[in-house]
């Protein structure tokens, strides 16, 4: 599909910010392919195309002999330092706009662990953890893209309080969230751009660059695991609500009679679907100590289910017809072409059992013109695709953040 550009002055911009996606979506994009894709001419793409080789941002493929060789970002060039914040650990890669993971570090406790004061340290900790370990020149790190479970405001850098029902207690939610001032403490301690994102709207960005919606123009990414959440890809474009917070499905209420949630409704899908209800109907109870013993019964139980176990297989479908009611919703509500589901805090478990239920749920139950044509596929991008997604929201930017570095712009 062609991706317009224009060739007037003010389209400057434009063009060469799409010259730049282009060249990263498409490793060894020839000169020629540029002009169709972006729909210019050739002398107007050579014009780009020169500027980048010239800073040494971009290189022709070495090992090519025809005449128009492809394009390549150069390796450690420029980084991207990306952050996922978890509920059972923090994690963080630096990687160079080639591709390239230079380094990645894990801090044991996530959000679940901290009080408000510690978070900010913490993820300044890892951040200069990795910085040094990757031993590079910190001008070359363009920005860090922090990934946020829940409501975080893009545009101020802040992570809100979620919102608690009258009579809870600070206690019944996984972690307290003040108006954390994330972004503005890590720009004054670090240096850098920072930028945050919700997790669900990263892994639908990651999708759309580098999964199963990049051939994609309108697409829902479905996040299930500990946590519920969703993010959408519209028209090609990341659907971010007002002020970034959207796509709320896990505090849709799926149950009017059901169990008060933390965020004020009652019997919200995150209550009903979440992974924690497999173990407490298998076991019969799931009082558990913390979210690892918690994964570790989830293991056994998906595996016994793997081995044929009866009751394990009927608990495991059982509960994908509860996911699949989030499903539902989604497609109903945006017709997407396709809905890819992933999963979080939940590395390693084998969800795609659970595949053939759900889309079986989704052919019945979603609005019949809809259900008839929607894909419904597993994510392929594993257990860092939200950091796929922090890096794949410093590439949205790429162009602007690289005009800071360079001397004289580009």
């Amino acid at each position: 599909m062609q991706v317009i550009g224009l060739n007037h002055d003010s389209s400057r911009i434009h063009n060469r910010s799409l010259v730049l996606k282009l060249i990263k979506k498409h490793p060894g994009i020839t000169r020629a392919d540029l002009a169709v894709q972006v729909g210019l001419t050739k002398p107007a793409i050579s014009k780009i195309v020169n500027v980048y080789l010239e800073k040494g941002i971009i290189q022709e493929d070495k090992e090519e002999t025809k005449r128009n060789k492809g394009l390549l970002f150069s390796e450690g060039f420029f980084y991207g330092l990306v952050i996922r914040i978890g509920r059972i650990s923090l994690t963080g890669s630096l990687i160079d706009i080639s591709g390239n993971v230079i380094v990645r570090e894990d801090l044991p406790n996530g959000i679940a662990y901290h009080a408000n004061d510690n978070i900010n340290m913490d993820v300044r900790k890892l951040i200069e953890l990795i910085v040094n370990k990757a031993a590079v020149d910190k001008d070359k790190i363009l920005a860090i893209a922090i990934a946020v479970p829940g409501a975080v405001s893009s545009s101020q850098g802040i992570i809100y309080n979620r919102s608690m029902a009258p009579g809870h207690e600070k206690s019944d939610i996984p972690f307290s969230r003040e108006k954390i001032h994330l972004a503005e403490y890590l720009e004054q301690h670090i240096g850098l751009p920072v930028y945050l994102e919700n997790n669900s709207n990263l892994s639908a960005l990651a999708e759309g660059w580098f999964g199963k919606g990049q051939s994609c123009r309108n697409f829902v990414e479905y996040s299930i695991g500990i946590g519920t959440g969703a993010g959408a890809i519209i028209n090609g474009q990341l659907f971010t609500g007002h002020d970034g917070i959207s796509f709320e499905i896990g505090h849709t209420t799926v149950n009017m009679d059901g169990d008060l949630c933390f965020c004020g409704n009652k019997g919200c899908l995150n209550l009903v679907a979440k992974f924690s209800n497999i173990v407490k109907e298998y076991d019969g109870t799931a009082d558990v100590q913390d979210d690892k013993e918690l994964l570790d019964r989830l293991t056994n139980i998906f595996h016994l289910a793997q081995d044929g176990e009866y009751k394990a297989i009927e608990v495991i479908r059982n509960h994908a017809h509860k996911v699949a009611v989030g499903a539902v919703i989604i497609i109903n509500m945006f017709s997407p072409d396709k809905i890819i589901i992933s999963t979080n805090e939940i590395n390693g478990l084998p969800v795609q059992i659970m595949l053939r239920d759900i889309e079986s749920y989704i052919r019945r139950h979603a609005y019949p013109v809809i259900a008839e044509t929607v894909e419904v596929e597993m994510s392929e991008l594993g257990e860092d695709i939200e950091l796929d997604g922090a890096y794949a929201l410093i590439l949205e930017k790429l162009y602007y953040l690289i005009t800071d570095k360079i001397k004289g712009g580009i």
